[in-house]
C-alpha cells in the first residue's frame, strides 16, 4: 500500500462562508436541528478562518457553495466576489436560482457577471421519512416541467449542477442526468450513504452505480461526519471504495464540507484520512492528485 504524500496546491470544491447576519437561519440549529450537531462553534465562519484551515492542507483554490443565504441570490455571489477579489477564496462560487422561477434565464445572466461564478445548487434532498434530512418542501421538482426547462438552461451560462439528493431519489436523478448530456452534474456528498444497514447500503451502491454510468457527472466526496460523528478509516474505506470504483478516479473529488464538517473535526485530519484510505486503497500519488486537485480545476474550470 503506498504512502501518500501531502497534495501540492489542493483544491476543495465545497466550503461556505457565513455568519447569522448573511445567513439567518443558522441561530435555529445552534444548539440542536442538524444532523452534524449543534453549530454554536460555527455560526461565524469567515474567509480568515477558511483560509487558516485551508492552509493546513495546502490548499490554494476553493469552490463556495450557497448555503440558504438570507438576502437575494445574486447579491451572495456579488458579496463573495468582492471577498475572493481581496483574498483570494473562494476561487469558483456554485450559487443559488430557483429553476421553476419564470426569470431564472435572466437571474443566471445576473450571477454571470462575476467572473468567479461557475455553477448552480438549488438542494433537492428530500427524505420520505426523515424531516430533519429534508432541504426542500416536497420531492417533486425532477419531474416537473419548470424545474427541468431552467435546468436545461445552464449550459447557455456555461453552468454546471451541484445535484444534492438522497438515495431514494437516486433512480429518478439518475434519468435526469441521462436527458441532460449537455450539463455537467456534480453530485454532493457522494449522496448521503448515512445509514448502515444492509438494505441501505444496497440501495445506496444501486444508486450510485445508476448515475455513475452516464459520463456527466461527477461526486463529491465529503459530508460523511455529518452523519457519522465517530468517523475514522473503517467507516470511510468501504464507502470510498465503493464510490471511487464505480465513478472512477476521474470523476472523483475529495471535498472539506467546511465549516460544516468542523462540528466533527479538524480540516487537516478529516482531509488526511481521506487521503490515507486512498493510500490504502491502493491509489497512486497520481490517482491521488487527481481527486485532491487536477479533477476539481478541471470540472469547475478553475
Amino acid at each position: 500500500m503506498p504512502s501518500l504524500q501531502k497534495i501540492e496546491n489542493a483544491v476543495d470544491p465545497h466550503h461556505h462562508f457565513w455568519s447569522p447576519k448573511t445567513h439567518d437561519w443558522l441561530e435555529k440549529v445552534a444548539e440542536s436541528g442538524h444532523p452534524a450537531g449543534p453549530f454554536r462553534s460555527v455560526l461565524n465562519y469567515h474567509v480568515e478562518d477558511y483560509a487558516q484551515d485551508a492552509a493546513t492542507f495546502n490548499v490554494t483554490k476553493s469552490v463556495h457553495v450557497q448555503a440558504h443565504f438570507s438576502g437575494e441570490p445574486v447579491e451572495e455571489t456579488k458579496w463573495l466576489q468582492e471577498i475572493s477579489d481581496k483574498s483570494g477564496f473562494p476561487t469558483g462560487i456554485v450559487a443559488y436560482a430557483d429553476l421553476t422561477k419564470p426569470d431564472v434565464d435572466s437571474v443566471l445572466a445576473a450571477h454571470c457577471q462575476y467572473s468567479n461564478m461557475r455553477g448552480i445548487r438549488q438542494m433537492i434532498d428530500y427524505h420520505p421519512t426523515n424531516e430533519q434530512w429534508r432541504q426542500c418542501p416536497h420531492d417533486k421538482f425532477m419531474t416537473d416541467d419548470a424545474w427541468l426547462t431552467g435546468l436545461q438552461l445552464l449550459p447557455k451560462h456555461n453552468l454546471s449542477f451541484d445535484m444534492q439528493i438522497h438515495v431514494p431519489q437516486m433512480q429518478v436523478a439518475s434519468e435526469v442526468v441521462r436527458r441532460n448530456p449537455n450539463v455537467q452534474f456534480m453530485l454532493n456528498h457522494a449522496g448521503f450513504p448515512y445509514t448502515f444497514t444492509d438494505d441501505a447500503i444496497q440501495s445506496w451502491k444501486e444508486g450510485m452505480s445508476a448515475l455513475s454510468r452516464h459520463d456527466n457527472i461527477a461526486v463529491k466526496l465529503s459530508g460523511f461526519n455529518m452523519y457519522y460523528k465517530e468517523w475514522n478509516k473503517q467507516v470511510l474505506h468501504p464507502l470510498l471504495e465503493y464510490a471511487i470504483n464505480t465513478f472512477s478516479v476521474g470523476r472523483c473529488m475529495f471535498a472539506s464540507n467546511f465549516p460544516v464538517d468542523k462540528i466533527n473535526g479538524k480540516y487537516a485530519d478529516l482531509l488526511g484520512t481521506y487521503l490515507e484510505v486512498c493510500g490504502d486503497l491502493g491509489y497512486s500519488q497520481a490517482n491521488a492528485e487527481q481527486m485532491f486537485r487536477d479533477n476539481a480545476l478541471r470540472l469547475y474550470r478553475l
